[in-house]
């Protein structure tokens, strides 16, 4: 019998946040093992033997470790799911996929490394996460960041989403969730965490339907998924 798929993670990581809706809403059976970032649990010794680069999401398939979330959901779609779920990594169509793939690469210098600046400079400015105290937020950093992130949001409109917007189809590679849609709503929804969805993204009417479409078709999974960012933003918006 197969060994079930293990499954490392924060749900506080975007990446994993991704990774487990992926897992969770293509139906692929996996056993969970959490970790907390903030408290450093990724850098004990016993985790540096699965993931070296001390780093989430990780799965361990037999044998077989891989970090990484775009390589993770690639690798899952290959060797997991059935044909009638192709619509999480487009298998069938070359076009689709490399769309699908496109998005992959493209959002993680144009959109995750922003919204992870915005999001720790100023989680950190008002929280001390590691009992050194606060630290003052790099206010020249942070403005350039979500300068960079509103850029990123309206490249996603006009180019990621304008065949949506002529074919009337729904999600960036075609007419059902995949792999990019998940990633992309998970990296941006990092800043719910700190008040700056709506002013950042869902200023954006095209970005902000996208990501309602996308939270929908996710179902009740997106609010589990969730939980901690949402928890995180209430201790930041009554931090003084």
């Amino acid at each position: 019998m197969a060994k079930v798929l293990e499954f490392h993670y924060d749900l506080l990581s975007q990446p994993c946040r991704a990774v487990y809706l992926f897992l969770k809403c293509s139906g692929v059976q996996f056993k969970g093992h959490t970790l907390s970032i903030l408290k450093g649990e990724h850098m004990k010794p016993e985790y540096l033997k699965i993931n070296p680069f001390h780093k989430v999401p990780v799965i361990i398939d037999g044998d077989f470790i891989l970090a990484e979330s775009a390589a993770i959901m690639r690798y899952v779609a290959t060797t997991k799911l059935k044909a009638a779920d192709d619509h999480w990594y487009p298998k069938a169509d070359a076009k689709k996929q490399a769309r699908v793939d496109e998005f992959l690469h493209w959002q993680g210098s144009a959109i995750r490394a922003h919204c992870i600046t915005v999001f720790l400079g100023m989680f950190k400015a008002k929280i001390d996460i590691d009992g050194t105290g606060k630290k003052p937020l790099d206010v020249e950093k942070d403005q350039a960041a979500k300068e960079e992130i509103k850029r990123g949001v309206q490249n996603i409109a006009d180019y990621f989403l304008k065949d949506q917007k002529k074919q009337k189809k729904q999600f960036i590679a075609g007419d059902k969730v995949s792999a990019a849609d998940i990633l992309g709503v998970c990296e941006l929804y990092q800043l719910h965490g700190v008040d700056q969805l709506e002013s950042l993204v869902k200023s954006n009417p095209d970005v902000k339907a996208w990501m309602e479409r996308v939270e929908k078709a996710l179902g009740r999974e997106w609010n589990t998924a969730n939980a901690v960012v949402n928890s995180v933003r209430e201790q930041y918006m009554t931090a003084k």
